[in-house]
């Protein structure tokens, strides 16, 4: 196996990974893991979540084929992609610890029914959002619960911002409709 420490290397590498090389990928695999690996573990300072983060990037880097769209700097594009990565994760992480904060706050704690109708609530909103399409389900959740900006969720999901606010437009109309059934 090929040791990569040059720009040129890892270029022919792009190469070989858009021609559909298998053995590419698991070189580049083997050469970049750990470093990235260190790097995601940087952020999260948690080694398990931070090899599961690296390990999903890779799985998406090839089942995806994302290193189509990458024209220079292939190492520059996974290490953005593992920093995006583990910042998404970190605020998503916030995100939650505030949710649980705001419903079942630290200074007054809800009742046993306050509690029922709490997860009741949830349990019907989140069957109200399993009913929109999938796409218009993601981009609700997305914007909503992981508070991305639609700019974000563009970029995430490779469409434009304009789709995005179709995306949330149908959710949001889908889900009035689904809720008042109910």
């Amino acid at each position: 196996m090929q040791v990569y420490d040059n720009q040129t290397g890892y270029t022919k590498l792009l190469e070989r990974l858009k021609a559909s090389d298998l053995e590419a990928f698991g070189e580049l695999y083997v050469q970049v893991r750990e470093r990235l690996f260190v790097y995601a573990l940087s952020f999260l300072k948690d080694e398990d979540i931070a090899q599961d983060l690296v390990q999903e990037m890779f799985v998406d880097l090839w089942e995806n084929r994302q290193f189509e769209h990458i024209h220079s700097d292939l190492i520059g594009y996974l290490v953005r992609t593992v920093r995006n990565r583990s910042l998404t994760y970190i605020r998503q992480q916030q995100n939650q610890a505030r949710l649980r904060n705001e419903h079942f706050g630290t200074g007054e704690s809800l009742t046993e029914p306050d509690s029922i109708e709490a997860w009741a609530l949830g349990e019907e909103i989140e069957a109200a959002i399993a009913q929109l399409p999938p796409m218009a389900a993601k981009v609700f959740r997305l914007h909503y619960i992981e508070k991305l900006s639609y700019a974000e969720i563009a970029d995430q999901l490779q469409i434009s911002v304009n789709t995005v606010g179709n995306h949330i437009a149908r959710a949001l109309k889908g889900l009035r409709g689904n809720l008042k059934k109910n």
